[in-house]
């Protein structure tokens, strides 16, 4: 069946203005204490791991899986549109995109504003076409999502590079974890699954370690118990005394983060999602991950005010339907754009096509 000329003709669009400015709205910081439960959650699965002499058999999607915090949620419908010929990344093919996603969720759910999920490079032209034609495509017309699972590559590989040269993958090498190729692949993300694990590990070892230390420093110091400082103290104390303390402690804080973003995602849990967004964009900063510093920000802000803008969509979200439930499993949610990358592979292995976006 050949497609009708208004879905495949791309009509011709560009920017008359060279940067188009976004708009201007107050977004208050976040408040950094409602992140602390949260985190506990991880240290107790580190604690579980921690106190095991033996092999370790509580993983971390077991053991967050078996709390069984997930909302009650349906299996999701996912489909996939025929793909255009045209270059993904123009601003014509995201304004046609935009108008075609309009139409189809007018007749499919009339009144719905349309949500769109894209990774960064499309994300960003997006919003400045949002800018651009306020009147047509402004954000109280589209809501436009930064792509989870690209938003969690990109996190790892920010931490792989802030890993370079530091040892990590001798070490795991030495341990017998990988080869030495295969340890370098993890700072470049070159497969997400193993990457996740590799920082999962790293961050039970790290964790040990971090105890084990201050078990030591316990039973040798010359202080009394009751003066001995807590855990946590120990820790801010070492950070301020030793420059490669404070390196690692800042790795395990970050992969921490990274496991927050992701148990979102498996939770569909928007507020813990909004929460890792903050926690991760000054680590973007940090490290001189340029667009992603640039786009996160504007991204989170457009989450955090959801509510005014949007509280339909809004509450729909907080509800648990900003992920996709390909299954019945608890724990196994997945961002928007990995549900469409999986559709991808589908039809590029059925027919062989390139992808396009």
């Amino acid at each position: 069946m050949e497609l009708p000329d208004s879905f495949t003709n791309v009509r011709p669009a560009f920017f008359t203005k060279k940067k188009p400015s976004p708009p201007q709205s107050g977004v208050t910081h976040p408040d950094t204490s409602l992140l602390r439960p949260q985190l506990a959650m991880e240290y107790e699965w580190l604690e579980k791991v921690t106190v095991t002499d033996g092999p370790v058999d509580v993983t971390w999607s077991a053991h967050h899986a078996s709390q069984k915090r997930g909302k009650p949620f349906e299996v999701s419908i996912t489909s996939l549109l025929p793909l255009l010929r045209d270059q993904a990344h123009s601003v014509a093919t995201v304004k046609h995109v935009m108008d075609k996603i309009k139409e189809i969720v007018a007749f499919l759910n009339p009144g719905q504003v349309p949500v769109i999920a894209a990774d960064q490079p499309i994300y960003a032209v997006a919003k400045q076409v949002q800018w651009h034609w306020p009147e047509i495509y402004g954000e109280d017309k589209f809501v436009i999502m930064f792509g989870g699972l690209h938003i969690e590559m990109a996190a790892l590989k920010s931490i792989g590079t802030l890993l370079q040269d530091s040892g990590w993958t001798g070490a795991l090498v030495e341990a017998g974890i990988a080869s030495p190729g295969t340890a370098d692949s993890f700072l470049t993300v070159s497969s997400i699954t193993r990457t996740q694990q590799m920082h999962q590990i790293t961050g039970c070892s790290l964790y040990k370690l971090l105890k084990a230390a201050h078990m030591d420093y316990s039973k040798e110091t010359d202080e009394q118990p009751e003066e001995v400082p807590s855990f946590e103290a120990w820790c801010e104390h070492r950070k301020r005394q030793s420059p490669q303390f404070h390196f690692w402690y800042m790795v395990l804080s970050m992969e921490l983060v990274i496991l927050l973003l992701i148990r979102s995602f498996r939770e569909a849990n928007f507020f813990l999602y909004c929460q890792s967004l903050a926690e991760l964009i000054p680590y973007f900063f940090a490290n001189n991950n340029v667009n992603y510093a640039r786009w996160l920000p504007i991204y989170y802000r457009d989450m955090v005010t959801l509510e005014q803008k949007h509280p339909q969509l809004a509450q729909e979200f907080q509800s648990g339907n900003f992920v996709v439930h390909k299954s019945s499993r608890q724990f196994s949610a997945m961002a928007i754009d990995q549900a469409h990358e999986q559709a991808n592979a589908v039809i590029k292995a059925e027919t062989g096509c390139d992808r396009r976006d």
